[in-house]
């Protein structure tokens, strides 16, 4: 069970749903194996209540100021983000031209945390979320468990919508 218990977290604070895990990584063309990739990623802190949320947030760069190619990636603490980990699973992914607006895309990202910290999916097998700093593009996406259910990948879509991301 993912849940986060009474007693994991500081009497003082308000507990998530889940715990989750910000990781960071930079891009390369020679990291193709898994252990390879593993190497390159690094583990920025996890955290298991709002307050904890916001010590994090507050020190990551905001995505328009991410240098090309580097990854900013939130999973739930005991996932590692990658697509070894989830066999079965799929994402959707959201591309945001570098033309547009950067408070666009720093809006959007904050609103994807929010809603994936305040479990706004409403789906256990929501598991990560991924911004993509790139040449033309920067790109969100959402990784899921399992890509079976074809009602929960649709779920998945509306409450991107709804969350305005």
């Amino acid at each position: 069970d993912l849940r986060v218990q009474e007693g994991q977290y500081p009497s003082d604070e308000t507990p998530l749903e889940t715990a989750w895990t910000f990781w960071y990584d930079k891009k390369t063309s020679d990291r193709k194996e898994s252990e390879q990739y593993m190497e390159g990623l690094k583990q920025l802190g996890s955290f298991n209540t709002i307050e904890g949320f916001y010590r994090h947030y507050s020190y990551l760069l905001r995505p328009s100021e991410v240098p090309r190619d580097h990854n900013v990636l939130l999973f739930r603490k005991g996932y590692r983000p990658m697509w070894e980990e989830f066999p079965e699973g799929g994402c959707w992914i959201i591309r945001i031209k570098r033309k547009a607006s950067q408070n666009y895309v720093n809006r959007m990202w904050e609103n994807l945390l929010l809603a994936f910290i305040g479990e706004e999916f409403e789906l256990p097998d929501v598991v990560g979320c991924v911004l993509s700093t790139r040449l033309k593009d920067d790109v969100l996406s959402v990784w899921n468990l399992t890509n079976r259910d074809n009602s929960a990948r649709f779920r998945i879509g509306e409450k991107l919508k709804e969350a305005r991301i």
